[in-house]
């Protein structure tokens, strides 16, 4: 299973593991948002270089850094229990003895649940970070009652014509075959189409650039607004200052930008919560000048 990790990854120059375990406590925090529960759940950290940012100059993003060359960076799911379901935003990198990473379980433990416990699994994207979860290091579905749910466009852009995708990528089309086949078998996989309203109070909005087909989630309950962002953003102290800086991730870049300025504005209008995967907390922004202040909800 390592292997098939490996083979699905996006590393690039400048992205390495980070060798320290996400602090542990006996209970994890808890968010309430009208009806909704929500946890932060690290399964890991890896370590951003400041020249993976595009669009920005270098002694600004570097200032923004804390005078530092890289940025320590979580790789967080999302737990939501909602009044009729319980849903987890992706699953973090998957565990492997040489990585710091593999910590979901324990931190869905530390939440009060088990993997048994989740009705549902939403993937923002196929990219390692997000599905290295999903199965056991035996192969089998690591969440047993779940159905995985991913965009129709974002599973297309990686499985229907790998000609399309740049070379160093193109062999994970069948390794991502085969890691969702698994759920797949045994009836537990769904796609569906951009901006589908997946149950009452949970919709996906469409956010591609940093990928084909990749998603938001938006949960909203009494009037209040969480939004599982994935990947639309990577720095926190710096893209949210500045929007218009992209990473080397991306890749449409240009279209990554303009999809984070506009769920920005409206994030900030509607006063969502929003939830990322390499954000070090939940946050609400307000905007200040041509970007935007973080906070604590």
């Amino acid at each position: 299973m390592r292997a098939l990790l490996l083979a699905t990854s996006l590393l690039l120059p400048g992205t390495t593991m980070t060798p320290s375990t996400p602090t542990t406590v006996a209970r994890l925090e808890t968010l309430r948002l009208g009806q909704l529960q929500v946890w932060k759940l690290q399964d890991g950290r890896i370590s951003l270089a400041a020249s993976l940012l595009k669009g920005i100059d270098p002694a600004e993003a570097r200032r923004l850094l804390g005078g530092q060359d890289a940025a320590d960076t979580p790789v967080n799911a999302y737990l939501v229990r909602m009044p009729d379901r319980t849903v987890l935003v992706d699953t973090g990198m998957g565990k492997d003895p040489e990585e710091d990473s593999g910590h979901l379980a324990e931190q869905l433990s530390a939440a009060g649940m088990a993997p048994s416990d989740i009705d549902l699994i939403l993937i923002t994207h196929d990219h390692f970070d997000h599905i290295g979860g999903l199965l056991k290091a035996d192969g089998t579905r690591a969440f047993p009652k779940a159905v995985v749910a991913v965009a129709r466009r974002e599973h297309a852009f990686w499985t229907e014509d790998p000609s399309h995708l740049p070379e160093r990528l193109r062999d994970r089309a069948s390794k991502l075959k085969a890691l969702f086949g698994v759920y797949e078998k045994a009836g537990a996989f769904r796609l569906f189409e951009d901006g589908e309203e997946l149950a009452p109070g949970l919709r996906a909005i469409p956010a591609h650039g940093h990928t084909g087909g990749h998603a938001v989630y938006a949960f909203t309950s009494e009037g209040r607004e969480l939004w599982c962002i994935g990947d639309l953003i990577h720095f926190g102290a710096v893209q949210f200052q500045h929007p218009e800086a992209g990473v080397a991730f991306d890749l449409d870049g240009d279209r990554a930008v303009k999809v984070r300025q506009e769920l920005f504005r409206d994030a900030a209008r509607r006063k969502a919560v929003l939830a990322g995967a390499h954000l070090p907390q939940i946050v609400r922004i307000t905007p200040k000048g041509a970007g935007y202040d973080a906070a604590r909800p």
